[in-house]
Parts: C-alpha cells; sequence; structure tokens
C-alpha cells in the first residue's frame, strides 16, 4: 500500500457544510498536521483552495460514488472525514474504502438505518484491517452522547434503572443538505425503522425501558417552558442506547436499563405562539412525510444543495441542553452543554473538525470498527472538547 503522506481529507470541501469545515481546519488544525481536501467538481475545488491558501497537491477531485476515485484518496491518508450527504446515497463507497484499507472515518449522519445496514456488511472488513468507523460526529449525535456519558457516571453506584431527559433550546437555521437527508428518509423508508430503539444494537443484555415522556407534547411545568419531542430524539436515542450497550460489554455499564428521550423547550407560558407552530409542523410531518407530493413541496420552499443561513444567523445562533438523570430511588443528577453558534451548521463542524483532530493526535489509535463517538474515545472526547469552547456545568442536587 503506498505511503500515507496526509493525516487527514475532507471529501464535500466544496458544499454549504464542507466549506465552513475546511474554513475551520484552517483556523484550528495544528500547523504540523497535513491535511488536504478533496470534492466533485474541480472548478469549485479551486475556489476554495484559492480562498484559503491551500496548495494544488492537497487538493483531490472525488465522486464519493465511484469506488475507484474513493480508495485512491483513501490510501493518502490515515483519517477521512465527510460532510457528504445525504449518507445512504453518497456515503457506502466511501465507508467501504476506509474499511477496507484500515483508514479511520467520520462523518455529521443522522442516518441511523444506513448506518446499520453498512456495519452489517463492513464491519469485519474494518476490524481486520484496524480501521475505526465512527459516523453520529456532529451535532448528531454527540451532544446527546457526551450528557448520558456524564451522567451516568454521576451516581455512586451503577443505577438499576436510569431515566435521562434532555431538553434543548436552539437557535438556527437548515441548510439544503439537512433538508435533503430528511426528506432521504421518507423517501428510501428509513423512517419505517425509527420506532425501534434497539436498531443500533447488537445484543439484548443491555435493557432499554420505555420513557413515560418520550412524546410529551405540552407545558412543562418544572422548566416553566412550553416543549415538543426534539426532531432529533429518534436518532440520538439509538446512538445513546448503542453506546451504553458497548460500555457494558467493557464493563463499565451506563445502567441495567436505560431510557433516553430528548424535547425542545419552545418559550414561556404566555407566548405559546412557537409551540402551535412547531407542534404543527411536526405532526404535518409525521403525517404527510411519505407523501412524495409533500416532499416536492418542502423542496420548493426549503434551502437547495449548497444553500444555508446567513453568516449571521450562523454566528447568533446557539443551542444549549439541559439534560437530568434520575435513577430507581429518585435521586438525581442534572448537566448542561452548550456552544455558540447556529447548531446544524456550526456546532456540528465544531464536534466533526475536533473530534477528527483528536483522532489525529492518536498516532496508534487501538479501537477499530464501527464505533459511537463516546465509544470511540470515552472522557478523551468530554475533555478535549471542553478545552476547545464546548461548555459543560453539572449538578448533583436538582429537581426533576
Amino acid at each position: 500500500m503506498p505511503e500515507r503522506n496526509f493525516d487527514l481529507i475532507l471529501i464535500g470541501a466544496t458544499g454549504f457544510t464542507g466549506s465552513r469545515a475546511v474554513q475551520y481546519l484552517s483556523d484550528h488544525a495544528p500547523k504540523n498536521l497535513k491535511w488536504g481536501i478533496a470534492a466533485r467538481n474541480p472548478e469549485k475545488i479551486k475556489n476554495v483552495a484559492d480562498r484559503h491558501n491551500i496548495d494544488e497537491d492537497r487538493c483531490f477531485i472525488v465522486d464519493t460514488t465511484i469506488r475507484e476515485q474513493v480508495e485512491a484518496v483513501a490510501q493518502k491518508t490515515r483519517i477521512i472525514l465527510t460532510t457528504v450527504g445525504p449518507f445512504s446515497l453518497y456515503g457506502e463507497e466511501v465507508i467501504a474504502a476506509c474499511a477496507r484499507l484500515g483508514t479511520h472515518y467520520l462523518d455529521i449522519t443522522g442516518e441511523v438505518g444506513f448506518i446499520k445496514q453498512m456495519k452489517e456488511k463492513y464491519n469485519q472488513l474494518a476490524q481486520n484491517s484496524g480501521a475505526a468507523i465512527i459516523p453520529f460526529s456532529g451535532f448528531d449525535s454527540i451532544p446527546a452522547e457526551l450528557a448520558a456519558f456524564s451522567l451516568s457516571r454521576r451516581f455512586p453506584q451503577t443505577p438499576q434503572k436510569l431515566d435521562i431527559r434532555a431538553h434543548y433550546s436552539i437557535s438556527g437555521g437548515f441548510n439544503g443538505g439537512t433538508i435533503a437527508t430528511m426528506l432521504n428518509k421518507f423517501e428510501s423508508g428509513e423512517y419505517k425503522k425509527m420506532g425501534n430503539p434497539r436498531l443500533l444494537m447488537d445484543g439484548k443484555k443491555q435493557k432499554v425501558h420505555p420513557s413515560d415522556r418520550n412524546n410529551f407534547l405540552g407545558y412543562d411545568r418544572t422548566l416553566q417552558q412550553w416543549s415538543v419531542p426534539f426532531i432529533m430524539s429518534g436518532i440520538n436515542s439509538k446512538v445513546v442506547y448503542k453506546t451504553a450497550e458497548w460500555m457494558a460489554a467493557q464493563g463499565k455499564p451506563y445502567a441495567k436499563s436505560i431510557s433516553y428521550s430528548e424535547h425542545m423547550n419552545l418559550g414561556p407560558w404566555y407566548n405559546p405562539i412557537p409551540f402551535i407552530v412547531i407542534s404543527l409542523f411536526l405532526i404535518t410531518l409525521q403525517l404527510l412525510g411519505s407523501k412524495k407530493w409533500f416532499r416536492s413541496l418542502i423542496k420548493k420552499f426549503a434551502p437547495g444543495p449548497g444553500e444555508g443561513p446567513s453568516e449571521d444567523q450562523i454566528e447568533n445562533g446557539f443551542f444549549k441542553l439541559q439534560a437530568f438523570a434520575t435513577d430507581q430511588d429518585g435521586k438525581a443528577r442534572s448537566i448542561r452543554i452548550s456552544y455558540p453558534g447556529d447548531p446544524g451548521n456550526k456546532s456540528t463542524i465544531f464536534f466533526l473538525c475536533e473530534s477528527a483532530l483528536l483522532l489525529a493526535k492518536q498516532h496508534s489509535f487501538a479501537k477499530k470498527g464501527f464505533l459511537t463517538p463516546v465509544s470511540a474515545f470515552e472522557d478523551l472526547l468530554l475533555n478535549h472538547l471542553k478545552a476547545n469552547g464546548l461548555r459543560i456545568e453539572s449538578r448533583d442536587k436538582v429537581e426533576v
């Protein structure tokens, strides 16, 4: 195999999200890190390279659906990170190449069913080659992962039963890639699998019990906020459960039985308008998402590929996550996690790029096969992100 001259290569560098990842790496990658960019369009990648003073020998033309092109890049680097979605349409050849060639892989997907299929097809190859395949390394699903991981360890003994409830407050917008991925879940039929909480899990030793607030929609008197189910809950819960299963297999169990639910805070009692609007949107999406005419209507008015919020919207956005964990005896712990900037267009870049930079520091990475972000890095991820701008606060005495 040719010598790997690069530490990491970013695929998708000309897209809305990918170009922001290029900017982040330009600003934050260590000077001694050898990294490059890849995309399908030669003219667009030249424009990106010119903006960021990236030499031509660090640029690669790759169509992610063509095996030979993907392998040619994957064998040049230790790590591939990719922002090219929907991943069920454009991701398989990248995962397959990394699994075959022993190249570590990170992405920002939330396509749980797709990753389940990829694991069934390529996990043994990755195990044999030593590749660490780490999807879900963006806003889906690192905040959820860190919250559950941190809370599970704040009890003096491993709980018999642990209920984790996460509440998000967010400000930001959608980009065209996120919209395309959401619609593709309906087009591909993946949405039909999302009712299975054990979708990513391999066995039955780790117990999962339903949350009694999973579908709560109304006024939360404890938080004094209107609340709806968070749109990413079906994704993030499955990643959390997979990590809980993995940790239990390592002798570090979260709990004998666990539940995890996510909710979105929408303002105080005297302003129910955001609650009404978002509730109607979620109900409409659930009822009509499978209809082709409805998806066509959304595509007509939503941002297209390569489009997204304005720079002001991205920079002035935020996410704040407050999560509560309660054990079988009613003992409770809480954690707050936040990061400035639009979660889908700034925070997700922070999580992806910093995870990749953390992996690049590990000159000999022992873990291999398909992993979640926390099962890949555990405390290393928590400490690294906190050191680079993620705000995390924990409390032991809370009311829930």
